[in-house]
């Protein structure tokens, strides 16, 4: 049977109706670009977040302002309290009639000896406010950190800490007697709160993964998350050269000798000394200074500044004089002459001869009468 020819109208509103086909969902897919290589990341820290996925939510805030991060903006509820360093608040936003401010003094005979700041300034207020907080060098950045209680902090740096709030968190200086003395104070932190920690230049924020090793400066070391397996000391290899020298008494034979025992106690051997000191501690600043690290041992978090800290910032002039420049042999002369001195005073008080007494209480004397009077024996010496 023959059709008839359809028109090619037809064929034109046949292939434009629409059909009814189910509807695709379309999913957008975001890919961002990742380091190939299997070394630590290394990015510009701006706030650090805890590791877990639960997050906990501070009753204040912390923001970085400014370019580059020279200014903190805090946000305080009620009843709020922020320890902050002296002199570094700017502003406060709020009801000032409301704010209490105090000097508090936090552990001054464990902070001082090893230069970690002890005096700071507790801001709270019965009302939300707003403060601003500036660091006191001119180039420096700012970082704030979200401690959950689930990763503790060591701040390496003296002068790092700048303010934090927060009930449950825990400050409590300790000694890290492995480094240099410039490197002794450390602040171990603690609980849950907010951190916010300042640093010469920019703060960049690594990651070390399990199984991973990093070494770095720790003049450039802000802090880091504590873990089993501390920052321990590490210096590069100058030599691949390996020898050892047999013990041959040499040293101790040099000291039994009457020569160099009677030259150690004049004054051409002390000006020698003393110059092969000095050029001894140049040749440690200014030649050996950078061969001292840390090596840090993954899964572990760091902070690192890119300005490193002077020995001015974290020693005084007085104590740079005392420990480096401070002549051999000083402290054994103040004992040997304090132990001469003693010697002295007791043979002194031994070779006096015994004083006579001269006090007649408790002596018997007899007396002689004859015609009338008495005389009395004379005492013999």
């Amino acid at each position: 049977m023959l059709r008839s020819a359809a028109s090619p109208w037809a064929n034109l509103a046949r292939t434009c109706t629409p059909t009814g086909r189910p509807s695709i969902a379309a999913r957008c897919i975001n890919i961002s670009a990742t380091s190939p290589s299997p070394e630590p990341s290394l990015q510009q820290a701006v706030s650090v977040e805890g590791t877990a996925t639960p997050m906990h939510t501070p009753d204040a805030r912390f923001d970085v302002i400014g370019t580059p991060f020279s200014l903190l903006s805090v946000s305080l509820s009620a009843s709020q309290t922020l320890y902050t360093r002296r002199g570094t608040l700017v502003g406060l936003s709020g009801k000032s009639e409301n704010t209490l401010s105090t000097l508090s003094v936090l552990e001054p005979f464990q902070r001082a000896p090893v230069g970690i700041p002890f005096l700071y300034q507790k801001v709270s207020s019965t009302s939300p406010v707003t403060a601003l907080i500036s660091t006191k060098t001119p180039i420096s950045s700012i970082v704030s950190v979200n401690l959950d209680g689930r990763d503790d902090w060591i701040i390496s740096q003296r002068q790092a800490l700048l303010a934090w709030t927060g009930l449950t968190l825990k400050l409590k200086p300790q000694y890290n007697v492995k480094l240099g003395l410039a490197h002794w104070g450390n602040t171990y932190i603690t609980g849950r709160g907010l951190l916010a920690l300042t640093g010469n230049g920019q703060i960049y924020q690594v990651h070390v993964k399990a199984g991973e090793s990093y070494v770095a400066h720790p003049s450039n070391v802000v802090a880091y998350t504590a873990s089993n397996a501390p920052p321990v000391p590490f210096r590069f290899k100058s030599s691949n050269v390996r020898f050892q020298v047999p013990d041959l008494g040499f040293g101790s034979l040099v000291q039994n000798t009457q020569f160099f025992r009677t030259m150690s106690k004049t004054a051409t051997w002390r000006a020698l000394a003393t110059t092969y000191h000095t050029l001894k501690t140049w040749m440690r600043r200014t030649v050996w200074g950078d061969r001292l690290f840390l090596r840090f041992e993954g899964p572990t978090t760091m902070l690192v500044q890119s300005r490193a800290s002077r020995i001015s910032d974290v020693l005084t002039l007085r104590d740079v004089d005392e420990i480096a420049d401070s002549p051999p042999g000083a402290v054994e002369d103040a004992v040997t002459r304090k132990i001469k001195e003693e010697i002295k005073s007791i043979g002194e008080q031994g070779t006096k001869a015994p004083i006579p007494n001269t006090d007649a209480s408790g002596t018997v004397r007899y007396a002689t009468i004859k015609d009338g009077k008495a005389e009395f024996e004379k005492p013999s010496v």
